[in-house]
Order: C-alpha cells, then structure tokens, then sequence
C-alpha cells in the first residue's frame, strides 16, 4: 500500500543517484575553470543557487534521466583566480535532484525520513553505499524541509571531509531534493554554523525556482 501511494524508496534513491559516487571522490580543486554560484538542471526545471562564496564544481556534476548531482565549492579554488569570492565557511556543499515527485514532497516526510532509516536508505546514503557506515543522528521537520544529523564513517579520496554533516530534504519544483553542507575535515565547523548556512543553501534555491 505504501509503494503504491508514493514510492518514497525509489524516489529519493533516484535523488541520491550520483551522490554516494560522487562524494567518494570528493573534489580536488585545481581551478582554471569558470565559476558560477547558480546552475540549472533537470532540463531546466530546476535551479540550485549557493550561498556566497561557493561555486559549481563543473567536473563533479552529474545529470541524466533519472536525477542530477551537483557540488559546491570555493569559488577561489574552482576558479583559480584569487580575487574571487571565498566562501566563510570551510565546507563543501552538494545537491541531488531526483524526478519529479507524485504528490507534494512535504507531505511525504515521514515516509522520507522512515526510508533514510531503513538499510536501504543509510545505503543510498553512504559514500561507500554500505548502510553500517552511516547513522542518523537527528531528524526534524523545519520550514518545509526534512533536516538531518548524519555520520557518515565512509573513507573519502580526494578532499577529506567530516564524518558528520547535515542534510535537508525538501520540494523544489515538485521535485525531491536534497541538499548537504559538509564540513572539510578539521574545519571545526560546529552545529549552529552548519545549520545557517544550509537554511541558506535551501532559502536561496528556493527563491530561484
């Protein structure tokens, strides 16, 4: 019955589709390529929009017929040139866009949430893809979005990140979306400056769409 009223499960493996790959080998900036803070995807059907200082990454971005992946880094860095904007926070963020959705993605956040705890979700979520190596630590409802604590024990190549970072899971353009801060490793970035920072990560996509 659940499957059929909204295959929550399907859904959001879709959004995370290139995630988990991705993240694994989390990007090496070398610069020299041109950086922009807002990108569109998903044909066009949606725009994801960074806070300041973080640009697209254009050789971690991913789009195909069943989801699109983008991360987000210091704009200095991606572009090589040093003049330009420099995030103030020492993390790298992401976003993963799956199909769009049968129902409104808010109403739906209990299944959302119900299929990140399951084995297959924390799979979906891991960098490794392996549920074992990752741990919701907290989940809430705020301002239309599913935010979440996570653990994720995963190795990362390329550019270490934490094992913890936050996650929020909401509707853009009738579309499930998930979009994460992650603290490069060491950065001592804490709770509270996460959270703002992904409020808005989620405020300014949604003001472009």
């Amino acid at each position: 019955m659940f499957a059929r009223r909204f295959p929550a499960g399907a859904l959001v493996r879709r959004a995370l589709w290139a995630g988990a790959l991705l993240l694994a080998a989390c990007v090496e900036q070398t610069g020299g390529v041109r950086a922009v803070s807002k990108v569109a995807v998903a044909g066009g059907a949606v725009t994801l929009s960074a806070p300041y200082g973080f640009c697209v990454d254009p050789r971690s971005t991913r789009e195909g017929a069943t989801g699109s992946f983008v991360l987000f880094g210091n704009c200095a860095a991606i572009s090589g040139n040093p003049q330009a904007p420099k995030p103030p926070a020492r993390a790298l963020l992401s976003a993963s866009v799956g199909p769009q959705s049968p129902q409104p993605v808010a109403e739906n956040f209990a299944q959302i949430e119900a299929f990140f705890r399951s084995e297959a979700g924390r799979a979906a979520l891991a960098r490794s893809g392996k549920a074992a190596d990752v741990e919701i630590l907290s989940a809430r409802v705020r301002d239309k979005a599913l935010i979440m604590k996570l653990r994720d024990r995963s190795a990362s190549r390329g550019t270490p990140v934490a094992e913890t970072y936050w996650r929020a899971v909401t509707g853009v353009s009738g579309r499930i979306t998930a979009l994460s801060v992650m603290p490069l490793a060491q950065s001592g970035l804490g709770d509270d400056e996460q959270l703002a920072l992904l409020r808005d990560f989620v405020a300014r996509t949604k003001s472009a769409n």
